[in-house]
């Protein structure tokens, strides 16, 4: 919780604090999340709802109680809880989750942030569901070194010839198909780059992009100060409280593209800090 926010529950205080009050169903499916919230994020439907004892389609409507869609972005909401709860840890919500939450917002600014390539020659990628879907709007772009420690990113250059494609060392995270550590600052040492691509677990308009996980925010930042334009990729849902590891000011970032679910006073508080804010209509919603 930020100093000065009210105190409004989080996802995993609204589960229990509501317990009782549910159905004999839904109790069953809150109280296997309450009892192990890290399997609630990582196991497949069919083993959450044998975990609990109930059918598949009543661990949906239990998810779509709390206002998701569904599964992933519940469980995206209950990982950004933990990790508000523990200070500290966080519990990566699985790639596939993240590749479908948002997806029209997610395509469309992909597709906006080939325009702001401009004389880019090298590029550093983050890693990430949004920046997956710029590399592979990038495939047929003119010749670039590109940087990235995202797996998936440099499986989406696979057959792209013109492209150098990098990879920093470091450990891999499953969770997040991703390489993290210090041997990724190390690599990035005495190099210099066009524009980093980033996306962010949080952005605030006055304190910048954040991360909950401590690594990742080292190795962001370190990649921001190797780049001389920092371009940030994510949709409207990102734009929320700071999470505890800051990655960059928001006067350092360049440009953000991101949907029109973002509020004109947001865009506003960005555009103080000299960042050109890109609001694009998500796929689909015409």
């Amino acid at each position: 919780m930020v100093a000065g926010e009210p105190s409004t529950p989080t996802l995993i205080q609204s589960i229990s604090l509501g317990l009782g009050g549910y159905n004999k169903a839904f109790q069953l499916v809150g109280s296997s999340l309450l009892a192990s919230p890290e399997a609630f994020i990582r196991e497949p439907l069919q083993e959450i709802a044998r975990a609990a004892g109930v059918s598949e389609p009543t661990v949906l409507r239990f998810c779509r109680q709390f206002g998701f869609k569904g599964l992933p972005d519940f469980r995206i909401a209950l990982a950004m809880s933990l990790a508000r709860e523990a200070q500290g840890s966080f519990i990566d919500p699985g790639v596939t989750d993240k590749a479908v939450v948002n997806l029209g917002a997610k395509r469309a600014i992909a597709r906006f942030a080939l325009s702001l390539l401009g004389d880019d020659r090298s590029i550093i990628i983050d890693s990430g569901s949004t920046t997956q879907l710029f590399a592979e709007n990038l495939r047929a772009a003119n010749p670039l070194v590109i940087m990235t420690t995202g797996l998936n990113i440099a499986e989406a250059f696979r057959g792209a010839s013109q492209h150098t494609v990098m990879l920093p060392g470091g450990t891999v995270r499953f969770e997040s198909n991703s390489l993290s550590g210090r041997m990724v600052e190390s690599t990035l040492d005495g190099m210099r780059f066009d524009t980093i691509y980033l996306g962010a677990d949080a952005i605030d308009p006055v304190l910048g992009l954040s991360t909950f996980n401590e690594a990742e925010a080292h190795q962001n930042a370190a990649m921001v100060a190797v780049s001389q334009r920092v371009i940030v990729l994510a949709d409207s849902t990102k734009f929320r409280a700071p999470a505890l590891h800051r990655i960059c000011a928001a006067d350092r970032i360049h440009a953000v593209i991101t949907d029109t679910g973002l509020s004109d006073d947001t865009a506003s508080l960005l555009e103080q800090h000299g960042v050109a804010v890109h609001r694009v209509e998500p796929e689909g919603s015409n």
